[in-house]
């Protein structure tokens, strides 16, 4: 299969929602959005917070969760942490909290190609099913060109099969900064705990498989798990397709 990689749709893919601080700065950089959220209560606020962005049909919420088949399936909504919410309840429920039960709609990832087009850059933050995501697009001719996902102790197995799809370039990003960064070209300052920005506007140089997998191994965690940063530093790997080539 030879595969293309979009970078003119105008259209961005916020996968994770959660409080729509992510959407907020997408809906600047790109004329259409689409937020993915499975918690009900988040999508309703958004619903609210970005009420003309709705109306204009520039923003789609939609209150789906991503997983590999149609399927209806319970979500996990962590009540002291809405961020740790996944359909997984070992993922959710980590270091003895409590969860609230919810059902929730799941779609492939082509479904959402499908309905509203393949976005020019795809944030995944789902919470212990990236990489049921990523898995998804060994079987799509259209790629985004840019992607990014959080890094969750996984690393090594995401690079691994972003490789394989066709992604060529990679940058690792400290989480931890985002909160002291901005994006100039619109006027935009990140709230602490958004994912920040992404591209060729994420700081840092493109870098190979072989020296992401280099310097992954020397800032984050070694091939046996053992992590190298502390514990208040978080990261995301993004990553982009050909420099030229395949590119619509």
């Amino acid at each position: 299969m030879i595969r293309r990689f979009v970078r003119s749709s105008g259209l961005i893919f916020d996968l994770g929602m959660n409080n729509g601080d992510d959407t907020e700065y997408y809906l600047l950089k790109a004329r259409r959005v689409v937020s993915v959220e499975a918690n009900s209560d988040l999508c309703t606020l958004a619903e609210s917070r970005f009420a003309s962005e709705i109306a204009s049909g520039r923003l789609e919420i939609c209150n789906l969760a991503v997983w590999n088949d149609f399927d209806t399936r319970t979500f996990f909504i962590n009540t002291g942490n809405d961020h740790w919410s996944s359909l997984d309840i070992n993922w959710a429920g980590r270091e003895q909290s409590t969860c609230a039960e919810r059902p929730v709609t799941c779609v492939p990832v082509s479904y959402l190609f499908a309905l509203y087009g393949v976005p020019f850059y795809m944030k995944i933050d789902v919470e212990g099913v990236d990489q049921i995501v990523i898995d998804q697009l060994r079987d799509s001719q259209y790629l985004p060109y840019f992607l990014s996902l959080e890094d969750c102790r996984f690393g090594y197995d995401y690079l691994e099969t972003l490789k394989a799809v066709g992604y060529e370039r990679f940058k690792l990003a400290n989480q931890a900064d985002v909160g002291t960064m901005t994006d100039q070209s619109v006027a935009h300052r990140f709230k602490p705990g958004a994912s920040g920005p992404f591209g060729d506007d994420l700081p840092g140089e493109w870098l190979s498989y072989e020296d992401m997998v280099s310097k992954y191994s020397c800032e984050v965690r070694d091939r046996d798990n053992n992590r190298h940063a502390p514990r208040t530093i978080w990261w995301d790997i993004h990553c982009c397709g050909p420099s030229a080539e395949n590119v619509l």
